[in-house]
């Protein structure tokens, strides 16, 4: 598990669902498998459910996954094989040293605790991004946002040309702010539809069918 922790947190590694899929099984033996009953990587003795509940936001029936464990550690190699199936992966904080695991797609560089021994008490993240603009997490290179403001660009030098009805471009802009912010949330979103329905063809077609 540490060897694979470790692989993750290498600068070179694109932290992508596929790639994590592939390194995981490179990195656990291909004898583990789910014949084996006794298998370290096995949830012994956690029992599966599946019930509807209300969402509280809507009221609207969903089903669930509800589980149950025997031991804590059973638990937590659960916990931690969901987060692998969801695109998160186990990170180690460039500050304090900290294992912490990451929920969304940014690229995130420190846990969410305090700085051992600085004297104001300030977070890993702050003094990590006193380091300069590499070390900072929401550096403007950041490829989510690289795309979302090359984008603007296209829809402004439309635009200015006159090719563009200005309501349509708003539209537009509007779509393409919502979809950059998803992406910093959603791991699969970032992954998988965003950079189609960045395109400037997919953004002027939504854009038209709400208006």
């Amino acid at each position: 598990m540490t060897a694979f922790a470790e692989k993750l947190n290498a600068p070179e590694f694109k932290r992508t669902p596929e790639n994590i899929a592939t390194l995981f099984g490179r990195c656990f033996p291909e004898i583990e498998n789910f014949a084996e009953g006794d298998s370290w990587m096995a949830m012994t003795n956690a029992t599966l459910q599946y019930t509807t509940v209300q969402r509280p936001d809507c009221m609207t029936p969903i089903i669930v996954k509800r589980m149950l464990y025997v031991t804590f550690v059973g638990m937590f190699r659960s916990d931690l094989y969901e987060g692998l199936c969801a695109g998160h992966a186990p990170k180690k904080c460039r500050t304090c040293g900290r294992w912490f695991l990451t929920v969304n797609a940014r690229t995130t560089k420190y846990c969410g605790g305090y700085a051992p021994g600085d004297k104001r008490h300030r977070s890993c993240r702050q003094v990590g991004n006193l380091k300069g603009r590499k070390e900072r997490e929401r550096a403007k290179d950041h490829p989510h946002i690289a795309l979302y403001k090359k984008r603007m660009n296209s829809i402004n030098r439309r635009i200015k040309r006159n090719r563009i009805d200005p309501e349509l471009a708003k539209m537009m802009k509007k779509l393409a702010k919502d979809k950059m912010q998803r992406s910093k949330n959603s791991v699969d979103y970032a992954n998988g539809n965003y950079i189609q329905e960045m395109e400037l063809d997919a953004l002027e077609a939504e854009a038209r069918s709400l208006l």
